[in-house]
């Protein structure tokens, strides 16, 4: 009985593919992929460009951050503040903390005037010893930029706007209510040390 029943599945599932194989299934390859184009060349492969926002700095709308202590995007145009060096950062004349409360713009964080980086030594080989890694750095450089942030763009970035090809269905996730309140503020420097036992090495 279980051959007699195991023969006439075998039977129909050969039947539905040869039903399936023999209609006409070509699809034409200009249709495949995102491109909607010819894939054998990118003649026609024209992206559709950027579109910045270029509202003047102090009349953009903030954007919400992406996640928690996610750093933030740039909502204005940056056209003539680049680029940014160590010597030259157009950026801090707004959004220094002592004066971007006055200037509406997002106020660096602590974090960005905190020296994470060990004190190292150099031993008689010349080789990099690191003085304390069984600990978390944070020295408090006492509102002066630390240097390693300097590159602002680095993670900070202006937006472009224009349709997705793909949708965006990412939510953020906040795990407590500290994060569900401070979204669009940065609270990282509370938040180093969590999930590090500090002792026995990182």
């Amino acid at each position: 009985m279980k051959i007699a029943q195991l023969l006439s599945s075998t039977a129909a599932a050969c039947l539905l593919m040869t039903v399936v194989y023999a209609s006409d299934t070509s699809v034409d390859e200009e249709s495949l992929g995102l491109r909607k184009v010819d894939i054998y060349t990118e003649d026609k492969a024209v992206p559709n460009g950027t579109n910045y926002h270029m509202e003047a700095p102090g009349t953009s709308k903030k954007f919400e951050r992406a996640y928690e202590n996610a750093p933030p995007m740039i909502p204005h145009d940056v056209t003539d503040f680049l680029p940014i060096d160590k010597n030259n950062n157009a950026c801090l004349g707004c959004h220094m903390p002592e004066v971007a409360k006055d200037m509406g713009a997002t106020p660096i964080p602590k974090t960005h005037f905190t020296n994470f980086r060990p004190a190292v030594s150099v031993d008689d080989d010349d080789n990099f010893k690191s003085e304390s890694n069984d600990q978390i750095i944070k020295k408090d450089l006492h509102g002066q930029l630390w240097q390693g942030r300097y590159n602002c763009t680095q993670c900070h970035a202006p937006q472009t706007q224009g349709a997705l090809k793909v949708g965006n269905t990412f939510k953020p996730l906040y795990p407590n209510k500290k994060g569900q309140t401070h979204q669009n503020r940065s609270y990282l420097l509370d938040e180093l040390d969590n999930g590090v036992k500090v002792g026995n090495g990182l």
